[in-house]
């Protein structure tokens, strides 16, 4: 009889134990990543070739798109920044395969770049693209910036079933590859 009470009550702990634990779970995946305007600088991260940019200003959210401060975005690419006498823009220069520059207007879009108490915001998935860097996002909150140099090449192999997988498909999970052959 004894032994029958210490056995509920054992059952009954691991129970509330394993409850607990899954209302924990349940709750973590609920939470997620924030979206949006009510986003912290520390929320918004951005790397490049593996190396997390650093801002002092706060990265911003306008309108769904994010927008980074564009000095230190720019020096982490590599890109030299002009910002031409009596025009509303400034250029861009540098790139991957050559030297490019690229006029970029102040706008309200999406691809322009906008004055936030005399500092200047740039899109930097936009930005990243037409200099020729491979652009991934991983979640909603980070964007991985790779220069082409940087990435495995692509190649495609049949998995098990035999359905062609790409490498690309795999960017920003852990991948396992398993490669062997018998002669």
């Amino acid at each position: 009889m004894i032994i029958a009470t210490v056995s509920d009550r054992k059952l009954k702990t691991m129970v509330g134990f394993l409850t607990l634990v899954m209302l924990c779970a349940v709750i973590g995946v609920q939470i997620g990543f924030t979206k949006g305007e009510s986003m912290k600088k520390e929320d918004f991260q951005v790397s490049v070739n593996g190396q997390r940019v650093e801002f002092t200003l706060s990265p911003i959210s306008k309108d769904g798109t994010w927008f980074v401060p564009l000095k230190p975005f720019a020096e982490q690419l590599g890109l030299k920044v002009e910002y031409p006498q009596g025009t509303e823009m400034m250029v861009l220069c540098g790139g991957v395969e050559s030297e490019l520059c690229v006029p970029l207007e102040f706008q309200s879009g999406d691809e322009g770049a906008i004055d936030i108490g005399g500092a200047t915001y740039v899109p930097p998935a936009h930005i990243s693209k037409t200099f020729g860097f491979q652009v991934y996002k991983p979640s909603e909150n980070q964007l991985e910036i790779i220069h082409p140099t940087h990435l495995a090449p692509e190649f495609t192999l049949p998995d098990l079933e035999g359905t062609p997988r790409h490498l690309r498909d795999f960017r920003g999970k852990k991948t396992f590859l398993y490669v062997w052959g018998s002669w």
